[in-house]
C-alpha cells in the first residue's frame, strides 16, 4: 500500500505512522514522495497556523489519532495534523538524506504561537487542550522545534496533576498520551507509565484485533507492560 494519499493528509500521516510504529520499511522513494507532498501544504486552506494542512476531504470527514480518539474540534484536529506532519517530516528526511525547508517556515509560526501561549502565562511544553499537547510533544520528541524541545520535560510535568487517580490523566486522551509516553525516554515519562500501568492490564484483556485501532491500542500495551 502507498504511504501517499493526496487526497488526505490525516490519512498519509496515519499510514507513515503505522509504517514507523510497526518498523515497516520505508523507501527513500517513498519517503521523497511524501516529504514532497506534505511540503506542499504549507500555509494552504486549512492549514493551522501557516502550517500543515489538512485538506478539504480531512475537513469533511472524521480524524484520528493514531490510536483511535476521535478529534472532534476542527481546530484541535488541524493544529495536531500540522505537529504530526512536522514529526513524519523529520523522520522521513532521515530516510530520504535530505532536509526539508518548508519545516524552517512552520517552525518560525509554531514558535510565535508557542510564544503567545507562554505570554498568557500558560504553562511551557504544553499547548491549549490534552490532545493538543500530546501531539506537541510527539513533534517535540522527534527533534522537532529545536530551540523549544528543551520544554518537554516541563510539559510531562503537568500530568501529574491530572492522575484521576484510576490511572489516567482526565483530559489527557489515554491512548495517544500512553503512545507518546512509551517513546519518551525520560524518567518523567517512565513515572507516568508506572502510574498507569493498573488500568494498562485492567483494560489488555478486553481489546481484541479485530478493529485497527484496537489492534494498535493492544500492540502499544503489549510494548508498555513488556
Amino acid at each position: 500500500m502507498s504511504l501517499l494519499n493526496k487526497s488526505s493528509l490525516a490519512q498519509t500521516i496515519d499510514n507513515v505512522n503505522n509504517a514507523l510504529f510497526y518498523g515497516k520499511k520505508i523507501t527513500k522513494k517513498e519517503a521523497g514522495e511524501v516529504i514532497d507532498w506534505v511540503s506542499s501544504r504549507l500555509d494552504t486552506e486549512f492549514s493551522y497556523n501557516k502550517s500543515f494542512g489538512v485538506t478539504r476531504h480531512d475537513m469533511k470527514s472524521p480524524v484520528y489519532t493514531f490510536t483511535g480518539e476521535r478529534l472532534s474540534s476542527p481546530t484541535s484536529m488541524r493544529h495536531i495534523m500540522a505537529e504530526e506532519a512536522s514529526r513524519i517530516l523529520i523522520q522521513l528526511s532521515k530516510t530520504a538524506g535530505r532536509k526539508v525547508k518548508a519545516l524552517e517556515s512552520s517552525n518560525r509560526e509554531f514558535m510565535k504561537a508557542l510564544k503567545r501561549w507562554e505570554d498568557d502565562g500558560k504553562l511551557a511544553g504544553t499547548y491549549c487542550c490534552g490532545p493538543c499537547t500530546v501531539g506537541l510533544w510527539r513533534h517535540l520528541n522527534v527533534g522537532g522545534l529545536p530551540k523549544y524541545n528543551k520544554n518537554l520535560p516541563e510539559g510531562i510535568k503537568v500530568l501529574h496533576d491530572m492522575h484521576d487517580g484510576a490511572g489516567r490523566w482526565g483530559r489527557f486522551p489515554f491512548f495517544y498520551t500512553l503512545l507518546a509516553l512509551s517513546e519518551i525516554d525520560h524518567p518523567l515519562a517512565q513515572k507516568e507509565i508506572n502510574y498507569a500501568m493498573p488500568e494498562c492490564e485492567r483494560i489488555f484483556n478486553r481489546l481484541n484485533k479485530k478493529n485497527k485501532f484496537s489492534k494498535r491500542k493492544r500492540d502499544l500495551l503489549m510494548r508498555v507492560m513488556a
